[in-house]
């Protein structure tokens, strides 16, 4: 970008950051207390090194956005865009999440906690809205607050004293040897540590997502993407071939499947592939998101 475009942006988001809109109002609402909560009865864990689950992003505990919600986020997608935008500049890894409260007239509530998060923090139903919005004009900000945890993460890790970032909502579950060495103090601040590096997983994937529905070229000559493929066609190996002509896949297969829109590959509508983190890979999808931006001002 160049640095007259690169001020502009700066001078913008600063402005907008300076005063409560209708639109970060709604945003603050629907994350707060999102509307549907169903119970969560399978506990997500991860292995240590945190591999990427391509092309999923971490839920929060079974709240999604109700049918209320969802007709007030269709209609306010501009604004609420640009209100993420902000958002996501204001992201304070040193501030401790506060807890929404009690969601007061829940719309489906099937056995869940009736609650969402903190909308000042980073979480996960923040970065679902901008996968639902399909909100690529978000590309800027994530890559700022990507790398500042990034910086945080790595300073924690270095220093025993710093403390790790702080997310919310995150709540992978993983596995330390000899736990019972460990005081409270510490496991606090390993599991916190740990779920901070979920979110910057999940950060890095939705990057990743945002370009590949466009079918941007630089993104699909990544090596995650070529991981993908390759898993891809692994799963699909055990499904049966598909055809051009044959009847529509949910009478042949049932309901789930779909094609794969930049493979054509046969897949479930929630297949994942595990890929192994690598800081090339990240760096990748980083290089590709900024050669989008420089493309798109």
């Amino acid at each position: 970008m160049k640095i007259a475009s690169i001020l502009c942006h700066v001078l913008w988001i600063t402005a907008l950051q300076a005063k409560e809109t209708p639109a970060s109002a709604l945003l603050d609402r629907i994350i707060s207390h999102p509307g549907s909560y169903s119970q969560v009865c399978d506990i997500m864990t991860a292995e240590v090194d945190i591999p990427y689950r391509a092309f999923e992003l971490n839920d929060f505990s079974g709240a999604s956005f109700s049918k209320a919600n969802q007709a007030l986020i269709d209609k306010n997608r501009g604004p609420l865009i640009e209100a993420i935008r902000a958002r996501l500049l204001e992201v304070d890894f040193t501030r401790e999440a506060k807890f929404p409260g009690e969601d007061p007239k829940p719309e489906e509530n099937n056995d869940g906690s009736a609650y969402g998060c903190d909308p000042k923090s980073l979480n996960p139903l923040l970065l679902g809205l901008i996968r639902q919005l399909k909100a690529i004009e978000t590309l800027p900000e994530l890559l700022v607050v990507e790398e500042k945890l990034v910086k945080g993460i790595a300073r924690a890790k270095s220093d025993s004293k710093f403390p790790a970032p702080v997310v919310a909502g995150w709540s992978v579950a993983f596995f330390t040897k000899n736990p019972e060495s460990q005081t409270d103090a510490q496991r606090d601040r390993n599991s916190n540590l740990f779920q901070a590096r979920v979110a910057q997983r999940d950060l890095v994937m939705l990057m990743a997502v945002l370009m590949r529905e466009k079918s941007y070229g630089p993104y699909l000559k990544s090596s995650l993407e070529t991981a993908y493929v390759r898993g891809l066609k692994k799963i699909a190996a055990g499904y049966p071939k598909y055809k051009p002509g044959d009847p529509p896949l949910e009478e042949k297969y049932g309901l789930g499947f779909e094609l794969d829109p930049v493979t054509h590959i046969l897949r479930r509508e929630h297949d994942f592939v595990s890929i192994p983190y690598s800081r090339e890979s990240r760096d990748e999808v980083r290089a590709a998101a900024t050669r989008w931006i420089a493309a798109h001002p």
